[in-house]
């Protein structure tokens, strides 16, 4: 099986600690590159620095930046083959836009528990949506969900599901092994990737406006699961924060 490889991606972000200033004279002297250049891309922000690295060599890269005050992330690079259908054929992904989906971009924040993510048995149908299965959790309506993020845990290697609510700051985390694809239609594949990517389009299909984050909107498209290089509990606080802030702005 071929070995998945990744772009270094430098996002517009800096640690929540350090001055701008500080951390473009880092990394320039880190990329060995004019200060100027260097604060244009962080500037622009998703520049790539680095593509189709394994994924030891990007994390190396990722712990380079976060030591001179950057934040990256590690995108899997595009590959020109299809993902499989669920009959085993190759076909396109449908594109985001396709579906409706909003692409959200979450701004740095430190970990906060308030936003720590609650762990779903399951994932099953319900009338009209989908049930976590939770005795302190009823159903939840298609148009309930707010976000939904796809992850890789560098850790124990599974891929995860959140799902954000609206008007509840934690969202619920689900193993993709745990997701009953059988329970929805048309997204039983040929593996939990590919059922997982189905599942998604299933809910956004369903959902006037969903919202994902760039790494699962990459993912839909079908780009293999972002590895998460950050604090499980920290992404949820940065993705829920993101969601707060556009529910305090209707414009956004």
């Amino acid at each position: 099986m071929p070995q998945t490889r990744y772009d270094v991606i430098l996002t517009d972000q800096i640690a929540a600690d350090r001055d701008l200033q500080e951390v473009t004279a880092a990394l320039a002297r880190l990329l060995g590159q004019d200060a100027h250049r260097v604060a244009a891309l962080i500037k622009k922000g998703d520049q790539i620095l680095k593509r189709h690295v394994d994924a030891s060599t990007g994390r190396q890269y990722l712990r380079a930046l976060n030591a001179a005050g950057a934040v990256g992330r590690l995108r899997p690079t595009a590959s020109p083959s299809r993902p499989v259908s669920s009959d085993g054929r190759r076909h396109t992904s449908a594109a985001a836009s396709d579906l409706a989906v909003r692409v959200i971009s979450p701004r740095a924040h430190p970990a906060d528990v308030a936003f720590a993510p609650i762990q779903a048995n399951r994932i099953t149908h319900a009338e009209g949506g989908i049930d976590v299965n939770r005795i302190d959790t009823p159903p939840i309506p298609y148009g309930a969900i707010a976000l939904l993020a796809v992850y890789e845990d560098p850790e124990d290697e599974k891929k995860y599901l959140l799902v954000f609510i609206k008007d509840q700051k934690r969202a619920y985390r689900c193993d993709a092994n745990r997701i009953v694809f059988s329970d929805f239609p048309g997204t039983q594949a040929t593996s939990v990737i590919a059922s997982l990517r189905l599942f998604l389009e299933w809910i956004a299909s369903r959902h006037a406006a969903l919202r994902v984050d760039p790494s699962t909107a990459g993912f839909i498209e079908g780009r293999p699961p972002a590895i998460l290089e950050i604090d499980p509990v920290r992404y949820t606080t940065m993705l829920g924060k993101a969601l707060s802030a556009m529910a305090a702005d209707p414009v956004a």
